[in-house]
């Protein structure tokens, strides 16, 4: 008798073995509990700056257009006690893009993601899998934070080649403003899986929109993240600059294209930089809600 695979239920490659155990679903494919997620602690510091908008364009996907001014919103982070990792933590490079999404039925506001890269292995294939999101794998140390001197910085990279760097000083707490960093509205990402075929002649088996956006209709608040001021603070930066360094064939043999990509977004002018500090439900990364954009 060959595996039969339980409707509604989450598997992901090698898919013989039974229900993926992950952020989403625990190792019997049931659903964690915000009791059972533990509290998981972050730290997220973001850069933006203006670039050039066809430099910008050039990265949307089909049916995506930029919203406002061109900008890009940089933001490295790292996530600890995360309860679906046992306790385990792993940092983020995160890239976001303010557009407009258009589809067959609907209109989506919000932030592009072109890539992130997360700092294990875990996160990543379930999140690509099952989310559509644009992950890539890079070593994130922890963020060197220094609240003393309102300083704070980190930096990724792959194969002892350190391609990204980040750096924000002047840092003032503020308190009552307990938005997010980046450009606002619903998060949107590309997902796209290849066919597979003889020297790419099979295409891609799936390539659509995903988003957090929630269903036309949809009632009421989901999110398990309710920021108060007992579990978030925030800064704001008097500076703060990115650095993308670019890659050769021997540094990055499989990422250079993406790296050099980035560092083609030409940075014109900084526009401001931020960091926040905050506590929720471990449950609060999985990403539980994302669909397909219609």
């Amino acid at each position: 008798m060959t595996i039969e695979f339980k409707p509604g239920v989450r598997y992901r490659m090698p898919a013989v073995f039974g229900p993926a155990p992950g952020p989403r679903q625990k190792p019997d494919g049931t659903l964690w509990s915000l009791e059972e997620s533990g509290t998981m602690n972050a730290q997220w510091m973001t850069v933006s700056y203006r670039t050039e908008r066809s430099s910008l364009e050039r990265i949307l996907p089909p049916g995506f257009a930029l919203r406002g001014e061109p900008q890009v919103h940089v933001s490295l982070a790292y996530f600890h006690n995360l309860w679906w990792l046992a306790g385990r933590g792993y940092g983020i490079l995160n890239v976001e893009v303010p557009v407009v999404y258009t589809g067959a039925t609907e209109t989506i506001e919000g932030a592009f993601c072109p890539v992130l890269f997360e700092g294990i292995p875990d996160a990543i294939m379930t999140g690509r899998e099952e989310l559509g999101f644009p992950k890539l794998f890079a070593d994130i140390p922890l963020l060197d934070i220094d609240h003393g001197a309102g300083t704070a910085g980190g930096e990724a990279s792959w194969f002892g080649f350190k391609f990204f760097d980040i750096e924000l000083n002047g840092l003032t707490e503020i308190a009552g403003d307990k938005r997010l960093p980046g450009p606002g509205g619903a998060t949107l990402f590309y997902k796209y899986m290849p066919r597979t075929g003889p020297l790419g002649s099979g295409g891609c088996d799936i390539a659509y929109a995903t988003t957090s956006q929630p269903l036309p209709g949809a009632m009421g608040d989901t999110s398990p993240i309710k920021f108060t001021d007992a579990n978030f603070r925030k800064w704001k930066g008097a500076g703060g600059s990115v650095k993308w360094n670019r890659a050769t064939f021997e540094q990055l043999p499989t990422t250079l294209h993406v790296i050099n990509g980035l560092a083609d977004l030409e940075i014109l002018e900084y526009l401001g930089s931020e960091m926040i500090e905050f506590s929720a439900p471990g449950i609060a990364v999985s990403a539980n809600v994302i669909r397909p954009a219609d």
